[in-house]
Order: structure tokens, then C-alpha cells, then sequence
């Protein structure tokens, strides 16, 4: 029985692997095709030589600073028959669309926690192709809508100093930071982000006051952002200014309640006013997002469990932090603590740790650095929660439901799946800046078993093969981007909770969101890892988007319910994107993963894996057939789903 329910998780997550390569598949294709004007995988040959523009869309903050999270433009140019998506990628959050004819076009851009916007721009003419650059504006979700209806006033300029200010942030080269810096000044003085990223420039080289300065003057602007409250919050607290940090950092967490760095920095304040209930609370729900600021959470909370006479208490959370974390900056102070409490009063005394929480310890605060401004990946599942219709109710039960007799509906027929796999990894260093970008082609085959009860197995092959051998790097990933469908399988659904968030969108269409969570002490399989030696089951937490008309999944993010110790994995961030793929008959259609990207932090380093698939076949029983290009093919999202990951 445990062999087939291993094999049968990691079937179902081959599907999804297989579906996802399905849709990337007609990505590939596009690249290897003539395509249609205008999306971002077209190129320009003899098919298409009418004059026309590469144009290039920035998606930016109100402010001017590119936007952090997954936004998604779409291009529509009636006139030149173009209706086409793409994903902002890159430092400056940017989409290239190619060849775009001569005319007007609207461009619509979504991201989760800001307001759709749309703008209208008209490709200029030439007798060459040339390049037009367009900047759209996002307001965040919690921004009045009479604040959000005033137009921007960011200049071009301005957008370019900023730049270039934190592409020389982040490789450290200061002199040519603080340069770009007085331009954007000069020419914004009142602009926050300017004065952000300059309070973050003086915090990088602790010149506090100067950059507590700066931070209060991004802060008191109307525009102000979480960020800013964040770096007003943490001078603050390093300056024992407890009493204004701490509601510096409440109004932060009223922006962001999910917000780790302000629950770890608002504990820190808490604790030096000695109001420990508080500090108490906030150190632990910063401990409970279990990454890489758990150590220096998990360290205060134990002070502060001391320093309340919980001595039993205190003593468990300095041997986990040892125990968990030997090699973190915030394990030397739980061995000395841990010493400490051992020779401060006799068991069941009520005295005091010996630990001055009057004033804060450096090692027990979130990082912050200037050449962190722009991530190296998506932000967890948790950290915001998407926009949905006020007053809408749903039944995450019902929406399960429905969702799975969809997903079989569409695969009841298949066979098995045959296409040609790019996999391109790349490793991210500190700085967040890609190195080490390798990339191999794969013949990529999925067989599809149907069993008498209905559920669906698959059995994956590359090159004929499961080998790890042949990889761009010693990680392997196997039985990709399934999520979509196995988070609906029965057998894997009853090992989740999930909870309807209400009525959203994506890319434009009404979706219901479901988050899940995997039950504690239940197995789901959902996600296997695979070393030399072992099979390791990975527990998720995550959110689907679901077509409110048709229930197809449209969208799927996932990451780690906890860190994986045992592997060393401290991340692993997924995001498909789905879309339909229709048959050369006409008469099928399909709902089926397109794009699949992977974020990991493990064993201390940092990688994004990215799987395209192209020339791709379908065989349904006893037929075959040539999967045509989607009429709209939805735009490259983030990241795979791996089943297993196996690691040499």
C-alpha cells in the first residue's frame, strides 16, 4: 500500500509536471515559431516585417520604485490584432513587448496588493524598428481611492537616478550610490523613496541619527510606505528609543500584520519598556514564521520568558536555538544566557535573567542591509493576503469539490504527454545578483495510468530516463508543477485545511482564493524529496485561484509550512501559472500549467530554476494529437512544482 501511495503522489504530481509542460510547451513554441506580433516570446523574421517598436513596460510604485511583487501586463492594440501577457521580470520590474505595430494601446497591469491600473499609450511610427519605453503607476489596495485617483508625478529622470542609486547599492559601490542619491534629490525632494533609499545607505553604515533622519522624512510624506515605517522602526529601537519604536512599528504592522521583520523588531521595543506580555507575543509570532529571523526570535523570546521567572521556558527555546541553529549569530548569546540562567538563582526562584533587556542586542534584530532593497524572491504566501469583493461569501468545501470533478473531467481521456524541456538554473548570491546560469535540454515523456477508481498516475521520464546525472547542476527536479492538481486530488485534499478568502481576480478574471495549509501530523505527499539515501515528505502552505465560472485553477504559489532542517532547506517558493491549450480538432480544450519557476534557499545558497517546455504532443486513448498555440497564452509566473526534488 505505501508503495502505491508513494507512487501514486508522485504521479499526480507529474501530471501537473506534465501540464506544465504542456503550457510551457506552447511557450517554446511561440519561441520557435513566428508567433504573434507583440508577445514577449515573438520574434521579429520574414513573416513580420511591417515597421513596429519593442515596447518596453516598468511597472513602478506610485512612487517611483519598481514594484516587489508578481505584477502581470497585459497589451491589447485593437488595430494591430495584438492581445497579449507577459510577467514583469528583472531589477526594474519590466515586460518587453516585440514588434508592435503602429498604433494606440491599452496596457493593463495586475500585482497582489495593488489596485489594477490602466493606462493608454500609441506606438509611434517608423521605418525601423525602434525601441518606446512606457512607465505605469500601481497604488497600494490600502490606499484611499481618493488618494489612489491623484495622478503620479514621478519624473523620468527620477526613475533613473533611483536606478542606477540601487544597482550601486547592491554591488557596494557607494561613492557612485550616494551620487545617483543627490541627483533624485535634487530633482524630488519630497519623494520618500529617495529619502528611503538614502536612510538605508547611512543605516548600512550605522550612521544612526543621519538615518533615522531620513527614514522619518519618507515617513511623514503621504505616500508613506511599510518599508519606511520598518527602517524609522528599527533605528529607533537601536537607539533605545523604545517608546517611539514601538508605535512606529504598530502602524507598520497595520499596514502589513504579516509582516515578520516588524513582529521581531516590535518585540525588541516591547522588551526594552519591559511591557514582556507584549514583547512575549510578538516574539513568537515572529518565531512562528520559521526562517531565517526564527533564531534571533526564538533567542528574545527565551529572554523574555526569564526575565518573567519562566525558567523551564526560557531554558527549552536556548537549547532549541543551539540545537537548530548552532551556526547563527544569535546562538552565542543563547549559550551565554543559557550559562547565565544556570547560575542565577536556584530552581523555582522567580529572579531575573541576567541579560539586559533594557538595551538591545544587535544580534537579535532582523537583518538590514541597503543591498537588500530589491528581493532575491517572491514573498511568502503569507506575507499579504490578496484583494477580494467585500460582502461575498464562499465554501471552500463546495469550491474543492467542484474543482476536482473539473480537473478529471479534462484528463479522463489522456494517455500520455511528450514534449522537449529547457531547464535553466541559476544560482543567487547575497546581493540578490544571478550567477552561475546554466541551461540543458531534456525529451521529456509522461505516461498517464488510469486506475479503476478513477484517480489518475503518472510515471515521468527524461531522456528515457529518472537520472540526476545530466543535470545543469547536482538538483534535480522531478514530477514538476502538479499542484494545481493534486492540491484537488482527494487523496491529497483531506490532508489540508483550506479556507476560502472570498472572491478575487486574476489576470483580469473572477477567481475564488483558497489558502491551504498541510495538518500537523498528517502526511500528504503532496512534495517528496529525494536524496542518495532517503525520501523526505516536504509539508506546504499556499493559495489557489480559481475560475469563479468555469473552476479551472488559474494560479497556484505555494511554499514550505516550516523549514526543513533535516535537508538544510530553508525555502522553497513555487508559482505556476495556468491557462487553456487547445487541439488542433478544435473541440478540446484544456486547462493546463504554463510557466514554472522554483526560488530554493538551501544548505545556506540560493537558486531559481525555470522549466519551459516546447514541441509538445498530446495523446488521448487510442488518438494523437499537435496542441495548437493558445489563443492567450497567460504569462510566465513564478515557479515550478518538484515531485520529488532529488539532490545528489
Amino acid at each position: 500500500m505505501y508503495r502505491k501511495a508513494k507512487f501514486a503522489a508522485l504521479i499526480s504530481g507529474l501530471l501537473a509536471a506534465t501540464a506544465a509542460s504542456l503550457l510551457c510547451a506552447a511557450t517554446g513554441a511561440a519561441q520557435d515559431s513566428p508567433g504573434t506580433p507583440g508577445d514577449p516570446y515573438f520574434s521579429n523574421n520574414a513573416v513580420w516585417r511591417a515597421p513596429s517598436a519593442n515596447l518596453y513596460v516598468s511597472v513602478r510604485e506610485s512612487t517611483g520604485l519598481p514594484v516587489t511583487t508578481n505584477a502581470t501586463v497585459k497589451l491589447t492594440c485593437p488595430l494591430a490584432g495584438i492581445d497579449v501577457s507577459g510577467p514583469v521580470q528583472g531589477q526594474g520590474a519590466q515586460v518587453q513587448f516585440r514588434n508592435v505595430a503602429a498604433g494606440d494601446c491599452n496596457i493593463e497591469v495586475s500585482a497582489p496588493g495593488y489596485r489594477t491600473s490602466k493606462d493608454r499609450t500609441e506606438v509611434t511610427q517608423s521605418m525601423t524598428s525602434h525601441n518606446q519605453y512606457v512607465f505605469v503607476y500601481m497604488h497600494p489596495e490600502s490606499e484611499s481611492a481618493e488618494a489612489a485617483a491623484r495622478p503620479p508625478a514621478v519624473p523620468l529622470g527620477l526613475i533613473k537616478e533611483m536606478d542606477k542609486a540601487m544597482q550601486a547599492m547592491r554591488e557596494k559601490h557607494d561613492g557612485d550610490a550616494r551620487k545617483h542619491l543627490d541627483k533624485a534629490a535634487k530633482i524630488a525632494p519630497t519623494n520618500p523613496d529617495v529619502a528611503y533609499l538614502q536612510g538605508m545607505m547611512e543605516l548600512d553604515h550605522h550612521n544612526l541619527p543621519v538615518a533615522e533622519q531620513f527614514f522619518q522624512k519618507a515617513v511623514n510624506s503621504s505616500r508613506a510606505q511599510e518599508r519606511a515605517l520598518l527602517g524609522l522602526g528599527y533605528v529607533q529601537v537601536q537607539m533605545n528609543q523604545a517608546g517611539a519604536a514601538a508605535q512606529t512599528l504598530e502602524k507598520a504592522l497595520q499596514l502589513n500584520s504579516a509582516s515578520e521583520r516588524g513582529h521581531l523588531l516590535l518585540a525588541n521595543a516591547y522588551a526594552q519598556l519591559r511591557e514582556y506580555p507584549k514583547a512575549q507575543e510578538h516574539a513568537q509570532r515572529a518565531a512562528a514564521f520559521n526562517s531565517e529571523d526564527s533564531a534571533p526570535a526564538r533567542t528574545l523570546l527565551a529572554q523574555i520568558l526569564a526575565a518573567q521567572g519562566n525558567r523551564d521556558g526560557a531554558r527549552l527555546e536556548f537549547e532549541g536555538v543551539l540545537r537548530e541553529y548552532p551556526k547563527s549569530l544569535s546562538a552565542s548569546v543563547a549559550r551565554d544566557s543559557l550559562a547565565s540562567l544556570a547560575k542565577t538563582a536556584t530552581p523555582g526562584s522567580s529572579a531575573e535573567l541576567a541579560v539586559p533587556l533594557s538595551t538591545v542586542n544587535p544580534s537579535l534584530l532582523p537583518s538590514a542591509s541597503a543591498a537588500s532593497v530589491t528581493p532575491w524572491a517572491p514573498p511568502s504566501v503569507d506575507t499579504s493576503v490578496p484583494g477580494v469583493a467585500p460582502d461575498v461569501t464562499c465554501s471552500a468545501e463546495d469550491i474543492v469539490e467542484h474543482t476536482s470533478t473539473s480537473t478529471n473531467r479534462q484528463l479522463e481521456n489522456l494517455e500520455k504527454f511528450l514534449a522537449t524541456e529547457h531547464i535553466q538554473h541559476e544560482e543567487v548570491n547575497g546581493r540578490g545578483e544571478v550567477s552561475q546560469v546554466r541551461d540543458k535540454n531534456f525529451s521529456y515523456m509522461v505516461f498517464i495510468e488510469h486506475d479503476k477508481d478513477g484517480l489518475v498516475f503518472l510515471d515521468e521520464k527524461r531522456d528515457g530516463g529518472t537520472g540526476t546525472d545530466s543535470f545543469p547542476t547536482s538538483l534535480a527536479t522531478v514530477g514538476l508543477v502538479s499542484l494545481g492538481v493534486d492540491v484537488f486530488h482527494p487523496g491529497f485534499a483531506k490532508a489540508l485545511n483550506f479556507k476560502c478568502e472570498g472572491l478575487g481576480q486574476w489576470r483580469g478574471k473572477a477567481a475564488w482564493i483558497l489558502h491551504f495549509e498541510q495538518k500537523p501530523n498528517v502526511k500528504s505527499f503532496l512534495r517528496l524529496w529525494e536524496t542518495k539515501t532517503k525520501t523526505v515528505e516536504i509539508p506546504l502552505k499556499g493559495r489557489v485561484w480559481v475560475a469563479a465560472s468555469s473552476y479551472n485553477v488559474l494560479h497556484v504559489e505555494s511554499d514550505l509550512r516550516e523549514p526543513m532542517k533535516e535537508l538544510e532547506l530553508m525555502r522553497d517558493h513555487l508559482a505556476i501559472d495556468y491557462g487553456p491549450v487547445n487541439f488542433q480538432n478544435g473541440k478540446t480544450e484544456l486547462w493546463l500549467p504554463w510557466y514554472a519557476d522554483m526560488y530554493l534557499e538551501l544548505h545556506g545558497r540560493r537558486y531559481h530554476h525555470n522549466h519551459t517546455l516546447s514541441n509538445f504532443s498530446l495523446f488521448a486513448v487510442d488518438t494523437s494529437d499537435k496542441i495548437n498555440l493558445p489563443k492567450d497564452p497567460p504569462p510566465p509566473q513564478e515557479n515550478p512544482k518538484q515531485h520529488p526534488l532529488q539532490e545528489k
